[in-house]
């Protein structure tokens, strides 16, 4: 594996996000496409505080201390206009295997769903600003066990395009 790669599985986003660059859903009224992500492995956290990752821990709200845990969060970029835009796949249900594959448009509709778990592969950059977690491939599995109509739907739009695929063409 590379050195310049962090890979996160089964994580969450922490706090909203802004994939899609609005500077409205930002405090600051940044237009950087953006997630904050929680780092589950404790260990995993402590070596990219020590390569210089600003990682933070979440800290309770007044009155909440009490059964309080706190956890590590770092945040991640998205650049759709690189040369090598991410991979962002949209998983809509429970036996999803191959995902719907995000574009620099249809990227922002994260900012709006319930997210389940999150998988991301992150590459690691240095820059003038100090250093940053990019975006390489990422699934976002959308929560629905809840939504049975959504995940009936999500069903039968998955059913067809599989069938669609098995068409022959001449």
């Amino acid at each position: 594996m590379r050195d310049n790669l962090v890979i996160i599985e089964g994580t969450k986003f922490i706090y909203k996000t802004n994939f899609s660059g609005d500077p409205d859903r930002d405090t600051y009224g940044n237009t950087q496409r953006k997630g904050n992500l929680i780092i589950p492995d404790i260990e995993q956290a402590r070596r990219l505080i020590d390569e210089g990752f600003n990682v933070k821990l979440t800290t309770p709200k007044p009155g909440e201390e009490e059964g309080f845990i706190p956890r590590y969060y770092v945040a991640i970029k998205v650049n759709y206009e690189s040369e090598w835009p991410p991979k962002i796949f949209l998983m809509t249900g429970e036996n999803d295997r191959h995902g719907v594959l995000l574009d620099a448009e249809s990227v922002s509709n994260i900012d709006y769903m319930w997210i389940d778990n999150v998988n991301v592969v992150l590459n690691k950059y240095e820059g003038k600003n100090g250093k940053s977690l990019w975006v390489k491939s990422m699934e976002v599995f959308q929560k629905m066990d809840d939504d049975p109509i959504s995940l009936r739907h999500a069903n039968v739009n998955r059913d067809q395009s599989d069938e669609e695929d098995d068409i022959p063409f001449n």
